[in-house]
């Protein structure tokens, strides 16, 4: 059963070489130096989040409010400073689709490692799945990623990512797919992720997206919870809305 549960979690980091060059500074030395060495800022300060099946929820906040902080800490990418962390299920954070990327390499080999990332073991038929949904020419497959325009970039980057469902998928703003051709495409196997999946957390400034898509929002200040609002309307399923939009 998936779950999220964050207890009065806190997320530090250190700042480093935050130094001025007072005469007191130079005078005291390396005392002063430590000292700075060992001061962090609050990212995430006192979180407490219970999540189970069904739950959608919304961040929301300005820039710097800790909305991305908080979804890394989720994912796993940073641990926890103080408090406690509890995952149950498969996470996919949908974060920043580079990650893991060596543009050096040729694309077959990135999406291999990218699978190997997400702990999946990369078989030719998962590979050509996956190179299947790009579009994109077979012989493409062996060119280095740094050939390749940012659009098909994102098209190789967004099919690895989304190949496989899960438990709880983590999203930074909706994501979306620089070539206008493969958009449309793209936002579909992403609602149907968004469908799948047992627990969805969003971070956005939309806040017309977070209420038609979530059952709570949570407002973030300097890594702290401002509020939290409970979407009284029943959601709209993202299908729903876009077909009634059209």
């Amino acid at each position: 059963m998936a779950s999220i549960s964050l207890r009065n979690a806190c997320l530090d980091y250190p700042l480093y070489g935050a130094y001025d060059f007072s005469l007191k500074r130079r005078v005291l030395g390396r005392l002063i130096r430590e000292q700075d060495e060992m001061r962090t800022i609050r990212a995430v300060d006192d979180v407490s989040i219970e999540a189970a099946a069904g739950a959608r929820i919304g961040l929301a906040g300005p820039n710097g409010s800790g909305k991305s902080t908080l979804l890394r800490l989720i994912a796993g990418v940073y641990p926890a400073s103080s408090g406690q962390v509890e995952i149950s299920g498969s996470v996919m954070p949908l974060l920043g689709l580079n990650a893991g990327v060596n543009l050096d390499f040729v694309a077959e080999d990135n999406i291999a490692l990218l699978l190997r990332i997400s702990g999946r073991k990369p078989t030719r038929a998962i590979i050509d799945d996956i190179w299947a949904f790009t579009e994109l020419e077979e012989r493409m497959q062996r060119l280095p990623l740094r050939m390749f325009s940012s659009g098909m970039l994102m098209r190789v980057l967004f099919a690895t990512a989304t190949a496989f469902p899960a438990d709880i998928l983590l999203l930074d703003e909706w994501l979306s797919v620089v070539d206008e051709n493969f958009s449309a495409k793209a936002e579909t196997r992403l609602l149907k992720m968004v469908s799948q999946a047992a627990i969805v957390i969003i971070a956005s400034h939309d806040q017309p997206l977070l209420r038609r898509t979530c059952n709570r929002i949570i407002n973030l200040d300097h890594g702290r919870i401002a509020s939290t609002a409970l979407v009284e309307q029943p959601v709209i399923h993202p299908f729903e809305f876009r077909e009634k939009r059209a």
